[in-house]
C-alpha cells in the first residue's frame, strides 16, 4: 500500500534510492538469503512518497501523506526528512498523529549546526540524530566534509546513521550500496517502535518515547559532546533495543493495587522523596524499568511518612512500591529522577 504525494498518484516508485535504504532498513525480510534484514521483520510498510526526483519536497506534501498514514492504520510513521522552516499548519498534522496514538520519528538533518529543522524540532515528534560506527556523533558524513548530525535541545537519542548499508532501488542483487545521514538513524527508530508496539499495543507515542529515552546508553561518545544525563548533541543517548525490549512491562500510569492515598513529592525529584500514606507501612523498594531494585527500607516500627535519598540514582523512570506489615504491596507509584 502507498501513494505519490509529489505526483498526486499512486506510484510511489524511488527516484533516488532513498527511500528504499529507509523503508529496508525499517522492514526487509529477514532469513531470506537476500539482501539486509530490517530491524522489525513482520512489520507491515506503508509507502508515502514525499520527495520527487530531485531529491526535494514541499510541506504540504508531507502534511498530506502524515493525514494519509494516520487515517489508514499506520501506528508508526518514519519521516526521514527536514525543513528549516516552522509550519503551523504541519504542526497541527503532527498533533493529529499523536492524538491518534500515531508514534512520528523524525530526523535531525545532516548540516552539524543546532539549526532546528522540522517536523523533528516538534514537541510530539521524536528527535534523531546520527552517530559512527564507534558511537561517536557523525560528524562528518563520509560524502561530505562539512556535513554533521545536527545538535540542539530538541533531540531526543541518536542512532548509527554513518556507512548504512541496505537495499538497492535499482537492483535485487546489488548489496554494496549505502548510506549516511541522519535519515538512517531515524528508521532505526522507527523499527525499534515497531517492536515496542508489538510488545504491547497498548502503548502511547509517549509511552514509546519514554522507553527508548531511558534505555538509551549514555556516554558512549565523544565524552566533550556526550555528557552525563542529556545533552544537546546525543539527547539522551544512543538507542539499545535489547534493552528497550527488555525493560519492566509497566504502565506509565500509577499501579493501584488497592485504594490508598499515596502522595509522593517532590515529583520528578533529583535529591529527595517523601512518601506519605493514609495507610501505615512498613516497607518501601524502589525498583527501575529492567525490575531490579535499586533501594529497599523496612521500617522497624509501622509508619505513614518517609524519606528517601535518591540523588545517587541515575535519571529515568522508577516505582516507588508500598508494602504493609504482610508483605503486600499496599500500592505502587511512578518517579521520575532528573
Amino acid at each position: 500500500e502507498g501513494w505519490d504525494f509529489a505526483n498526486n498518484d499512486n506510484d510511489p516508485t524511488d527516484d533516488q534510492g532513498h527511500g528504499t535504504n529507509v523503508a529496508g532498513i525499517i522492514g526487509a525480510n529477514a532469513n531470506n538469503n537476500i539482501g539486509y534484514s530490517g530491524v522489525d521483520w513482520n512489520c507491515k510498510l506503508m509507502i508515502c512518497k514525499v520527495i520527487d526526483e530531485n531529491n526535494s519536497g514541499l510541506y504540504s506534501w508531507w502534511i498530506d501523506a502524515i493525514y494519509y498514514a494516520v487515517d489508514n492504520g499506520a501506528k508508526v510513521i518514519n519521516m526521514s526528512v527536514g525543513g528549516s522552516g516552522f509550519s503551523t499548519t504541519m504542526q497541527t498534522a503532527i498533533d493529529y498523529a499523536y492524538n491518534n496514538g500515531v508514534t512520528v520519528v523524525a530526523c535531525m538533518m545532516n548540516t552539524d549546526n543546532n539549526v532546528t529543522y522540522y517536523p523533528a524540532g516538534y514537541q510530539n515528534t521524536i528527535a534523531v540524530g546520527s552517530t559512527n560506527p564507534n558511537d561517536e556523533r557523525s560528524s562528518p558524513f563520509f560524502w561530505s566534509a562539512t556535513s554533521g548530525s545536527n545538535y540542539g535541545s530538541h533531540i531526543d537519542v541518536v542512532a548509527p546513521g554513518n556507512y548504512i548499508y541496505g537495499l538497492n532501488y535499482l537492483s535485487n542483487t546489488n548489496y554494496n550500496s549505502y548510506w549516511g545521514g541522519t535519515s538512517q538513524a531515524t528508521p532505526l527508530v522507527s523499527g525499534l517502535s515497531s517492536l515496542l508496539l508489538a510488545q504491547d499495543s497498548n502503548r502511547s507515542p509517549d509511552d514509546i518515547r519514554t522507553i527508548i529515552r531511558n534505555t538509551a546508553e549514555d556516554q558512549v561518545g565523544n565524552l566533550s559532546e556526550d555528557i552525563l544525563g542529556f545533552d544537546n548533541y546525543y539527547g539522551y543517548g544512543r538507542i539499545n533495543a535489547h534493552q528497550a525490549l527488555n525493560q519492566l512491562q509497566v504502565d506509565l500510569s500509577e499501579v493501584n493495587i488497592e485504594s490508598s492515598k499515596v502522595s509522593i513529592f517532590p515529583n520528578p525529584s533529583s535529591g529527595y522523596i517523601f512518601v506519605k500514606s493514609t495507610k501505615t507501612y512498613n516497607e518501601i523498594n524502589i525498583t527501575n524499568i529492567f525490575g531490579s531494585q535499586l533501594y529497599r527500607k523496612e521500617l522497624t516500627t509501622n509508619s505513614n511518612s518517609f524519606k528517601v535519598d535518591v540523588s545517587a540514582f541515575p535519571k529515568g523512570i522508577y516505582l516507588v512500591n508500598i508494602l504493609g506489615r504482610d508483605g503486600k504491596n499496599i500500592t505502587s507509584k511512578k518517579v521520575i529522577i532528573q
